[in-house]
């Protein structure tokens, strides 16, 4: 009895298979694999997708379809959003079918995995972002004709602009603990490496503020000037002018303090023509005439040697 039940089994199971399961891989040429695995592709089924490729890439390596389903085999896992596995396949491609007419596409996709394949919390480690921005970057030098230019020039914004915020949020973390000339450099890193984020401005501007922290008022006040003037349009602008004002008020006050008189004329001159309305002008005016009351040599302060 036993033995027509497991007949009856085999033989459903084999007409099931004939009727709608998987065709056996070993039995098809590489175009039928490659178009079931493109049809797989078309509807998302990856893994499926991912088995008929790697068919043709692994038996068929001398068949000018190999390139094509080695590129969408990388594809393929780019699309279950295994970024690893995606660069290490475009990569393959790259190496083994240098005139493929998809190695530009592979190159760029390589670019896109590694920045996928970076945890999105810039707190985390950032390394292979920097990978995508180099990548980025050389695809931008060595394809400048390339219907991906766009593409890729979008992706290396975004990607500077996680890179750039991974360094003004360490910039800020320093600050709070008091830490300003840590804090400095890192705001320094936005300024200098990243001027094409929104954190520039914001890094400028922090930087600044360090400086005040700092009580080098002279050099926190050229910053701030500096600031609206160059991003006069930005919503840190009023603010930073009102600083400005603030520590260059302080920047001449603190000549004084040392007795370098030249300096603090030449301070309080500059603060009374740079803010003419602010409400410390009066008082600026009053030290002004003191000062240029004062005996020549004293006055000259630090410029006179005696």
């Amino acid at each position: 009895m036993l033995l027509p039940i497991l007949a009856l089994a085999i033989g459903l199971a084999a007409m099931v298979a004939g009727c709608g399961g998987k065709p056996v891989l070993t039995n098809m040429t590489s175009q039928e694999l490659f178009e079931h695995g493109k049809l797989k592709y078309d509807e998302k089924d990856y893994l499926d997708a991912i088995e008929y490729f790697q068919a043709v890439v692994y038996n068929f390596p001398g068949e000018s379809i190999v390139d094509t389903a080695q590129y969408y085999l990388a594809l393929s896992y780019f699309g279950t959003e295994e970024y690893e596995l995606a660069q290490v396949e475009f990569n393959r491609l790259l190496l083994n079918y240098p005139a493929s007419v998809y190695f530009q596409h592979a190159v760029f996709m390589k670019a896109v995995s590694f920045f996928q394949g970076t945890p999105k919390h810039y707190g985390l480690d950032q390394s292979d972002l920097r990978q995508a921005i180099k990548q980025f970057e050389d695809f931008i030098i060595d394809y400048p004709e390339s219907e991906l230019l766009d593409k890729a020039r979008d992706y290396l914004l975004v990607a500077r602009t996680r890179m750039a915020r991974k360094y003004y949020s360490s910039g800020v973390v320093y600050s709070r603990i008091g830490a300003y000339d840590a804090a400095t450099r890192y705001f320094q890193k936005v300024v200098d490496d990243y001027t094409d984020t929104e954190f520039a401005p914001l890094a400028t501007f922090k930087k600044a503020v360090m400086q005040q922290k700092l009580r080098n008022y002279e050099e926190s006040s050229r910053q701030f000037e500096g600031f609206f003037s160059v991003f006069a349009e930005h919503k840190l602008a009023a603010e930073a002018r009102e600083r400005g004002a603030e520590v260059s008020f302080k920047s001449a006050e603190q000549a004084l303090k040392k007795g370098e008189y030249a300096t603090a004329k030449q301070r309080l001159e500059s603060f009374i023509a740079t803010y003419p309305q602010h409400d410390k002008v009066k008082k600026a005016r009053e030290m002004l005439r003191a000062v240029e009351s004062m005996p020549l040599t004293n006055a000259q302060g630090d410029d006179a040697g005696s």
